[in-house]
């Protein structure tokens, strides 16, 4: 029977294993970044103004 090994890549590993290979890629992978910050700003804003009472729509 074989062995299992549990595994666990440290940080720097992972960074490399999810960078990306060119500069597209890159440009892309920002881009994906800074559209879901907004989105995440947005959901935390609508999610406080309905916790103070505020009519969302």
């Amino acid at each position: 029977m074989a062995q299992l090994i549990d595994f666990i890549p440290n940080d720097s590993e992972i960074e490399a294993m999810t960078a990306p290979r060119n500069a597209k890629a890159a440009c892309e992978l920002q881009h994906r970044r800074e559209v879901k910050k907004r989105l995440e700003e947005r959901l935390e804003a609508a999610a406080l103004k309905r916790a103070m009472g505020g009519d969302f729509y």
